[in-house]
């Protein structure tokens, strides 16, 4: 049953997509439904093997000699949700309620980043009221993994030499800039080993985690890296740490809000419990005001293989010593991130652990060096690195016509000055730059909060209001 009203069409369409599977590498399902809404409403498009869709309109009555527009969005989610969920992401549809005026999704993330542009450019190509100049709407997949879908889009397709990128969060304000990134995975090989030692099964929970991007200079806590610490300190204390598995986050571009250890001990519980208590103490103090709810749960259980101490100990130290978080400022732009690494994900093969960064910033001699240090500390422990999803950064253009002419019409529209802002987020806005250099680029969005985690939330008057602007704004191109 629909919990919006779908006489509004970028509601209907919301609540349409919402019931259809379509977090990073799943997105067939929906690209499926956006080529049949293009073919039920007689409107070219182009389909790669990707699953990437772009779909063009012609202008509307009068608008036949302006320049092509392009308008811009991803498919993908990011698929986070509770321990406690029981949701399947690859074949549930998303539980939607509203609440306070914003719309969530029932422990899970809601998809709203960015269901919303993929929204927006639906209702605009099939309202045939509208007025517009010619369209280029382009569907990317795997965004939220890499960009990988910009990356992969064959532009030569595109005429268009303007583009409004829809991946925003934040009503009233257009980014001017965005970060650089590339991914990197450490690799530790192991060997198991019988095992007759009790089990532990250490949690780390309760923090709050975001998008890397956009929070990795809130000084959150990073649940792997605590997992990492914890286990060390252990290992100093000398305790005798046998790896079971470790587990933890669930994208690299997400600030991992939860940990799972599973470790094999001759050490007594009361004794590993007495050490974790002083730990906790320790990083509760630390982390009072970025993470209130963090917490440290620990249990016992049964498992006759483990991996041997050598390796175990080989990872923790790894990942202990391996760098992580904010790294710099920029000098010129008050308060923007420039460089920086997140550990997201650690995960437990049969025969290998695997240890997932994005690592950030505008210049790729600073990755690269950002790579090389992490390649030397895996190397240090005979693991080994793989660097993947190389990709551009957008710069700021002090000459953007589009931006001069957003920064008026919203001034006209509201009576305020539109923001302009800066991200260390990694945007399709700088693929996109990168592949079209004299591409003029705004972005627009609705607010938006806690996205990439189940507190996901938009905020329903804005998501309204940003479209009727956005629909307002093209009648001007």
């Amino acid at each position: 049953m629909a919990v919006l009203d779908e006489s509004i069409l970028i509601n209907r369409y919301f609540e349409e997509i919402a019931q259809i599977p379509h977090g990073s590498y799943h997105e067939e399902g929906i690209a499926d439904y956006i080529e049949q809404l293009a073919i039920e409403h007689e409107l070219k498009y182009y389909r790669d093997e990707m699953n990437n869709i772009v779909i063009f309109k012609e202008a509307s009555k009068g608008y036949e000699k302006h320049e092509p527009l392009m308008l811009q969005a991803h498919m993908d989610m990011v698929n986070e949700k509770n321990n406690d969920s029981d949701h399947d992401f690859d074949n549930d549809p998303l539980d939607l309620y509203v609440e306070d005026g914003y719309l969530h999704a029932a422990m899970t993330t809601l998809g709203a980043d960015d269901g919303y542009g993929v929204c927006y450019m639906l209702a605009i190509l099939t309202d045939k009221a509208l007025k517009h100049p010619p369209l280029e709407c382009v569907f990317t997949v795997q965004e939220e993994v890499g960009l990988c879908g910009a990356l992969g889009l064959d532009t030569s397709i595109l005429k268009a030499k303007r583009m409004i990128g829809l991946d925003s969060e934040t009503e009233g304000e257009t980014c001017t800039s965005s970060s650089g990134g590339n991914d990197l995975t450490m690799v530790k090989q192991i060997i198991g080993e019988d095992n007759d030692s009790p089990v532990y099964v250490l949690e780390v929970k309760g923090l709050l985690g975001g998008h890397s991007g956009e929070c990795i200079d809130k000084a959150r806590g990073n649940a792997n890296k605590l997992a990492a610490r914890i286990m060390y300190h252990l290992l100093k204390e000398g305790i005798d740490i046998r790896l079971v598995e470790m587990t933890g986050g669930l994208k690299n571009n997400a600030i991992p809000r939860e940990c799972r250890v599973a470790f094999a001990s001759s050490s007594s519980y009361d004794l590993i419990c007495q050490l974790l208590d002083a730990y906790e103490n320790d990083i509760r103090q630390e982390l009072a005001n970025s993470d209130p709810d963090f917490k440290l749960n620990i249990y016992e259980d049964e498992c006759d293989v483990c991996i041997r101490f050598q390796d175990s100990e080989a990872i923790i130290s790894m990942m202990y010593l391996a760098i992580n978080g904010l790294i710099e400022k920029s000098q010129v732009i008050p308060g923007l991130t420039t460089v920086s690494l997140n550990m997201g994900v650690v995960r437990t093969l049969d025969d290998c652990i695997q240890i997932e960064y994005s690592i950030r910033s505008p210049l790729q001699s600073i990755r690269q060096e950002l790579s090389l240090q992490l390649e030397l500390v895996a190397s240090l422990y005979d693991g080994y690195v793989e660097v993947s999803n190389d990709y551009p950064g957008w710069d700021y253009d002090p000459h953007s016509v589009l931006r001069e002419q957003l920064k008026a019409f919203y001034h006209k529209q509201t009576g305020q000055a539109l923001r302009e802002v800066a991200t260390h987020g990694g945007l399709e806005t700088g693929v996109f730059k990168g592949k079209i250099p004299e591409l003029d680029i705004v972005t627009l969005g609705p607010n938006m909060a806690d996205i990439h985690t189940p507190d996901e939330r938009l905020e329903l008057k804005s998501f309204y209001q940003t479209y009727q602007f956005l629909v307002a704004f093209l009648e001007i191109l």
